[in-house]
């Protein structure tokens, strides 16, 4: 962390009296003055009257700490989360035109019941300019975390020895970035600077705003603003609702396209060791020439470094030995050896599970603990009744999957149960191949939303109806045989792309 804060010199303290005037040290409390004397009684320079008059004592309310500033409260972020780099400055990016709101989400902690302000806010601005840049900023996103921080005590958390202090305070606002940039910086470290150009949106900087008081309702409220680059194509479940609905004449080759380049993406994300634990198509986006980007990284997480380096040392000795066998069956041996270096990363588990938001998607990997906790704390003859009547009447997909196996056979005790949570991992947990069921759930629920839509022009027998509702029910297939149960079972991103390019062979 920076410097640590110094007291505010409007504040009290046991070497300042009311007002700022020094106490004689005959005063037990610095805090205690005489405030009333006979009239023509002359009070002491020392605050103290004289001997015979009498008087009222009260307790000098300290005065209240000064407010922090938007820049003191960047810098000490700054110290405190040093992959944040350094803030935008004033004038560092100017707004032309645009803001309108895309997304808000959440009400703030401590706020009035009746507070506009939301906790999260996502605004499209068209025209922007950034003088380092020295060319205009097209499509940019500007999102905001708002926090209510009472002035005290953040006060007193900037002026602490403990940089933990400060952090548990602004933690839940500056997480995306400080994920986004750890994120970052680990892809470019396995594959580029050139690939992450290519995989990522342009990240321009950040900065903390102060809200004002009258907009808030209260003091001590702040935005916690990122700048990136948008993309012209939105987000991916827009571009692809956009290419059917307009009957684009390749729409079924760019669906195509783009869920090849995402089972690409899902494949470099694993040789990273970095998982995203709520990939789907609201969180890639789409540019101009058609290429998908990933977004909103704060439900990342990732493997250690050294199980990383592990891999790729033992898979670049596996490649050595292919090189040097030529097309012997030794080479198809270390072929086979390093196909399963990679998969074992895929399969590898996180430590602890990244956030996930979207519970419709959610693998069943991440529904283990919940279900354990229901069996083991449950007193009822079946503990997992309220789950199984929401996940049914939710559509969580991973959940259901989930309870069928603990339905099904070799599972008619409780301990039984709780046996097969355990081989599953016995908690919530995630892993690479997790992106595999993420990317089918995905693509399931927009097929079927699709075919939904398509009700009508079927039953008017509408041109292209029926081929499209094909393509549609076989692209759901596809996505289906992604969602099995277990990670190590789902298919690999090869076998996928065989899959799409043969769809396209049939319907393009």
């Amino acid at each position: 962390m920076g410097a640590a804060a110094t007291e505010p010199t409007g504040a009290f303290s046991p070497a300042r009296g009311a007002g700022g005037a020094s106490c004689s040290a005959g005063i037990t409390s610095p805090a205690l003055c005489f405030i009333s004397t006979p009239a023509g009684a002359a009070v002491t320079a020392d605050c103290v009257p004289p001997a015979t008059a009498p008087g009222r004592m009260l307790s000098t309310p300290p005065s209240p700490p000064t407010p922090v500033s938007a820049d003191e409260l960047a810098a000490a972020a700054q110290a405190a989360f040093p992959s944040l780099g350094k803030p935008l400055g004033a004038g560092d990016i100017k707004v032309l035109a645009g803001g309108a709101v895309m997304h808000r989400a959440g009400r703030v902690e401590g706020l009035p019941q009746d507070s506009t302000l939301h906790q999260r806010e996502v605004r499209y601005i068209k025209h922007a300019f950034a003088p380092a840049h020295s060319r205009p900023l097209a499509s940019l996103a500007r999102k905001s975390v708002t926090v209510c921080l009472k002035p005290a005590e953040l006060r007193q958390a900037l002026a602490s020895s403990s940089p933990s202090a400060f952090k548990s305070l602004v933690q839940a606002c500056v997480c995306e970035a400080v994920v986004c940039a750890e994120v970052m910086r680990r892809f470019k470290s396995c594959h580029g600077q050139k690939a992450l150009e290519r995989w990522f949106p342009q990240q321009y900087g950040w900065s903390f705003e102060a809200v004002p008081e009258e907009e808030a309702g209260v003091g001590g409220c702040f935005r916690f603003v990122t700048y990136s680059a948008w993309q012209a194509n939105g987000s991916l479940y827009r571009y692809l609702n956009k290419l059917r609905v307009d009957r684009d004449p390749d729409w079924r080759t760019k669906t195509i396209q783009a869920l090849t380049q995402w089972t690409h993406l899902c494949e470099l994300l694993a040789s990273a060791g970095i998982t995203h634990g709520d990939m789907k198509m609201e969180n890639l986006l789409v540019d101009e020439n058609g290429n998908i980007k990933i977004t909103d990284l704060d439900g990342a997480a990732l493997l250690p470094a050294h199980i990383l380096a592990d891999a790729m040392e033992e898979a670049e000795a596996c490649a050595a030995a292919v090189a040097a066998e030529g097309d012997s069956d030794a080479s198809s041996a270390a072929s086979a050896s390093a196909a399963a270096v990679w998969r074992g990363l895929e399969t590898a588990a996180l430590s602890e599970a990244p956030y996930m938001t979207t519970q419709a998607f959610a693998p069943p990997e991440m529904w283990v603990g919940w279900v354990r906790s229901l069996l083991v704390s449950g007193s009822s003859a079946d503990p997992l009744a309220p789950l199984r009547v929401r996940a049914e009447a939710w559509g969580w997909a991973g959940a259901q999957a989930l309870l069928q196996r603990l339905d099904g056979a070799g599972c008619t005790t409780r301990v039984e149960q709780l046996q097969v949570l355990s081989d599953l991992g016995g908690r919530d947990w995630m892993c690479a191949a997790s992106h595999t069921y993420l990317l089918g759930a995905a693509v399931c629920d927009w097929a079927c939303e699709q075919l939904a839509r398509l009700a009508p022009a079927v039953a008017s027998a509408a041109a292209g109806a029926a081929e499209d509702v094909g393509f549609l029910c076989e692209l759901h297939d596809v996505a289906e045989g992604l969602m099995a149960l277990q990670p190590a079972q789902r298919p690999s991103m090869q076998a996928l792309r065989r899959r799409l390019a043969s769809l396209a062979d049939d319907w393009c």
